[in-house]
């Protein structure tokens, strides 16, 4: 028997249900689509390889778009974990054993077997960062991420198995014989072939480049399994508020354009053919040359509301 949903739970399978009269998208959209992406990206046939090929995911194509000084420093940097970045893995990694957990669902333990599973797991780049954790982190990273899978477990509606779920779901494109290649990793993704709902988790709030990311995976998941997406949700744990649209052709070929200019624009700085623009962002509140960065330093001001010219 069925559990009755709250209004929040509600909310989302009434958003995320497949619509009465929905069909999907044409194979000669998706042909169109792939055409409109090799042509654009042509000069770039024949600069890499295979072996060395140019490579492409949601975060090079945001950063780039934003200031390419710090995507430059972003993509040439060792990564680093943090309480944040780390957060988010763990909640995905608890999801991902919540879809799949046999007993009570109690969110602390769930969180727990999910720190144990990341931080005893060699292959984990994040678990030596949760290992070497002092007490006091530890404990509130775990509180953290037990808020999120609560709030997951009473906003979000149960995932059934007929729902076909995948949890870090990974697919990946190329063009001019594996020279460049896009790669995507989606944290939630419902529903078989052709209808595909994907769904970003955010541990944070929710913003207007999440929307960019999923219309990216939106276009490779496309690409790859010829068979467009049928919608795209960017879900805050925090907030309980789903951000959602329908995949149309539009929304493909807007992808294509974001798509193909963020290439073009990594090709030419990972070949050094010129300097990296400087524009300011909110990723100047992080950036490590933010300090010595005149864009970045007249950002902030404004961003704090002071006025240079003031006397």
């Amino acid at each position: 028997m069925d559990t009755e949903l709250n209004p929040l739970q509600q909310a989302v399978l009434d958003a995320l249900g497949i619509p009465e009269g929905w069909q999907p998208l044409p194979e000669s959209i998706v042909s169109s689509i792939e055409a409109q992406l090799e042509e654009a990206l042509a000069p770039l046939d024949g600069l890499f390889t295979a072996d060395q090929p140019l490579r492409v995911n949601k975060h090079h194509i945001a950063t780039v778009h934003g200031c390419e000084k710090y995507h430059m420093l972003q993509r040439e940097a060792a990564f680093a974990w943090n309480i944040n970045t780390v957060r988010g893995t763990i909640a995905h990694k608890a999801i991902e054993l919540l879809l799949n957990w046999r007993g009570p669902l109690i969110p602390g333990e769930i969180v727990d077997a999910a720190m144990t599973s990341v931080a005893e797991n060699p292959r984990e780049s994040a678990s030596e960062f949760i290992s070497t954790l002092p007490a006091h982190d530890f404990a509130e990273l775990r509180g953290a991420v037990v808020g999120a899978v609560t709030n997951f477990l009473e906003c979000f509606p149960p995932v059934k198995p007929a729902w076909r779920p995948m949890v870090e779901y990974s697919a990946s494109y190329s063009l001019f014989g594996g020279s460049v290649l896009f790669t995507t990793r989606m944290d939630l993704v419902l529903g078989g072939p052709g209808r595909k709902v994907l769904i970003d988790l955010k541990t944070g709030r929710l913003t207007p480049t999440h929307r960019d990311d999923l219309r990216f995976y939106a276009l490779i998941e496309t690409l790859r399994s010829r068979q467009a997406p049928r919608r795209l949700g960017s879900y805050s744990l925090d907030s309980a508020r789903l951000d959602d649209e329908d995949v149309t052709e539009g929304l493909l070929q807007s992808a294509v354009r974001r798509t193909a200019h963020g290439t073009l624009l990594i090709a030419d700085l990972v070949l050094k053919t010129r300097e990296p623009d400087l524009r300011g962002g909110f990723q100047c509140r992080w950036c490590p040359i933010a300090d010595s960065c005149s864009e970045g330093q007249r950002f902030l001001r404004e961003l704090n509301g002071d006025d240079e010219d003031e006397n």
